[in-house]
């Protein structure tokens, strides 16, 4: 029974591959039938994920079986969802934009304290323990190692940031062009954003090339299962 169910899963996997891999060919029935399937089965899932986790827990047992306090903090967060609901009708489309307002302060809210104390801080904190003395020196030498990465990393971050600098004075807004010295450290900053996102995208295809992998070795298992050794 055990061996039968695997082979169903494998055979089925092992269809879905080829549909997607018929991309190759172009675009086709096979391949668009593979994205329906993963966005159809991806929206059940979150579905059915929201209902169990979320909204049956925070929503639906508090109503049900929550006294008064519980009634006034479920309250608001009902009222949100039905006027979310109410731009599907066009007459209340408008009474759709105060929960969808909410939702976007929230989210841009805990995106820039995620960045600033995620990202923006430990980075700072990284550069500024860079140039410790303490971490600097080994015995009573210096590490040349640790000063240049520091100083490598130094110059990168003030370079990147010049980048995106984009004032201009007075005096020269007619121009409209910056200063040598800017104008220098940001095409700096350049080189090191492209060597970033160079590194980011050697990542993304490491991991599709890994995912790709994965599918081949599953896919010889499955025959493997299905013909023998």
């Amino acid at each position: 029974m055990i061996q039968s169910v695997d082979l169903i899963i494998g055979a089925i996997s092992f269809i879905l591959t080829i549909m997607v891999f018929s991309y190759l060919l172009g675009d086709n029935f096979f391949f668009r039938l593979a994205s329906y399937l993963l966005v159809g089965v991806a929206s059940g899932y979150t579905a059915a994920f929201l209902i169990r986790k979320v909204i049956e827990p925070y929503l639906i047992t508090p109503i049900i079986q929550g006294g008064f306090e519980q009634w006034l903090l479920v309250i608001f967060p009902l009222v949100m969802c039905l006027l979310l609901v109410a731009m599907f009708f066009p007459r209340f489309t408008r009474l759709g934009s105060l929960p969808l307002a909410f939702l976007a302060g929230i989210v841009a809210a805990l995106t820039i304290v995620g960045v600033s104390f995620g990202t923006l801080v430990p980075q700072l904190t990284q550069v500024v323990e860079s140039f410790d003395p303490g971490n600097l020196l080994v015995g009573p030498n210096p590490d040349y190692f640790k000063i240049t990465d520091a100083l490598i990393m130094f110059i990168g971050m003030v370079s990147s940031l010049f980048y995106f600098h984009f004032g201009l004075s007075k005096r020269k807004a007619i121009s409209a062009t910056r200063p040598k010295i800017i104008e220098s450290m940001a095409k700096l900053g350049q080189i090191f954003i492209g060597i970033t996102l160079g590194a980011l995208f050697a990542g993304v295809y490491s991991a599709a090339l890994l995912a790709l992998i994965s599918r081949i070795i599953e896919s010889r298992d499955f025959f493997i299962m299905l013909f023998g050794s």
